[in-house]
């Protein structure tokens, strides 16, 4: 039996190898090959058998898993969401600039991340690259360069007194990553990731690209009681996610549904984003299969029941007074159930008594965010879950400290308890 430390160490072992969606996608996709899950292609018939697990992708950057237990009529669909991609950069199309013999990356801000621990950090790159292939078509590449290939330096104190003040940046003009010397005027970057890949580099018709923390994850603390990793929020919850649905594949007494949405940090409109129709695709070719009519598939969903997993901020010491101080959250002490009458996270009275009861019958601790009344927090896929399928949903996640910096800190024991929540989940 798995510790809750090899939790954790499985969890930085998937957060090592997924620096962006793309990268999550293709382990998410190992893990439910590992498991015996079929792949199938959205765009052709589904045959379908009660009680296997089933898997599809979207875009590289989605992946959504399945299965048919039982008769979603009575019994409805236990849902669990999250998504996989990151604050952070991508790089531009105009993807570099030479300026004094040095030739530097562009890039574009990607969410509310947390700028200046960006600096000074060696990065690799990673994401998608489309190339013509041999008949003139466009390929999918996915790419990860896993060295120390960019890095943006910080102005010496000297130069700029004041660059403890506020530290503000300006994207266009300061985080520009140094990629190479280059005194002959023209860019080489495109020919260096041409190399890399084996093509040529006339043959790269586009690209999504992102720098990253090229060091990996690691415990962290006297005790090793701390994982610090980039990607905590949200490839983590996914990861959850997807495991406890596949620990859940020989014992599971609902029909199932996983899924690990992309851009959610800015705004999740889009083709693989949590406004789309994954949810309600699977549960229509189910509900098709089994020879459902339209009152048997809103039967089913007045009894479904949605876990939205995003990570929850942990109470900072440094930061007491930012915090609702009458209900602390402490990294370690199992998942967070989060609150707002605001909808900002769509939890409501219902949603809190399922919850609570489910981590109880299963000996999982808890916790209960709020935000301070005078302090707005961030937003979830869930509210969206909620009012689009019209679904009851339950927003949860992880404690963590330094949401949306280069690297996040998290508990080692807090994949443990998430996983086996989401298995208790699927199961019953």
């Amino acid at each position: 039996m798995e510790t809750k430390k090899q939790y954790a160490q499985n969890l930085l072992n998937f957060l090592n190898n997924a620096p962006t969606a793309f990268q999550s996608t293709d382990e998410l996709v190992k893990m439910l090959d590992e498991a015996g899950a079929v792949q199938l292609d959205e765009g052709k018939s589904w045959e379908i058998e009660e009680g296997k697990s089933y898997y599809f992708t979207k875009e590289g950057t989605q992946c959504a898993a399945f299965r048919i237990c039982g008769d979603p009529r009575e019994t409805g669909f236990r849902i669990g969401a999250a998504h996989q991609d990151m604050p952070g950069f991508r790089i531009k199309t105009v993807s570099s600039k030479i300026d004094l013999g040095i030739e530097r990356m562009t890039l574009e801000g990607y969410g509310g991340a947390i700028v200046h621990g960006w600096l000074d950090r060696p990065l690799g790159l990673a994401g998608r690259v489309f190339v013509k292939d041999e008949n003139g078509n466009a390929k999918a590449i996915n790419v990860n360069i896993k060295k120390p290939l960019l890095i943006i330096p910080s102005a010496a104190i000297h130069i700029v007194r004041g660059v403890n003040d506020g530290a503000k940046f300006n994207i266009q003009t300061e985080m520009l990553p140094f990629f190479a010397q280059n005194s002959e005027g023209k860019p080489k970057f495109l020919s260096y990731l041409a190399e890399y890949m084996g093509v040529n580099a006339s043959d790269i018709l586009s690209f999504e690209l992102a720098p990253y923390e090229v060091f990996d994850g690691c415990f962290v603390g006297a005790n090793e009681e701390f994982i610090s990793v980039a990607g905590l929020d949200d490839a983590s919850m996914s990861y959850s996610i997807m495991e406890g649905f596949i620990e859940t594949k020989d014992s599971a007494a609902v029909s199932d549904i996983a899924v690990a949405f992309d851009h959610e940090e800015i705004g999740s409109n889009s083709n693989r984003g949590a406004r789309c129709n994954t949810i309600m695709q699977i549960i229509d070719r189910i509900c098709e299969k089994l020879g459902y009519g339209a009152e048997d598939k809103y039967r089913a969903l007045s009894k479904t029941i949605v876990f939205s997993a995003d990570m929850a901020h942990a109470t900072h010491p440094s930061y007491l007074a930012n915090h609702e101080m009458n209900l602390p959250i402490y990294l370690n002490k199992g998942p967070v159930l989060k609150l707002s009458y605001t909808q900002s996270y769509a939890t409501s009275s219902r949603g809190t008594a399922v919850f609570k009861l489910l981590c109880e019958k299963n000996d999982i601790p808890y916790q209960i965010f709020n935000n301070r009344s005078d302090v707005k927090g961030g937003g979830t896929i869930g509210p969206i879950i909620s009012s689009e399928y019209g679904v009851l949903t339950v927003d949860i996640g992880n404690p963590s400290l330094s949401m949306h910096a280069i690297r996040e800190l998290g508990g080692t024991d807090d994949c443990y308890y998430m996983t086996k929540l989401f298995h208790a989940f699927f199961k019953d």
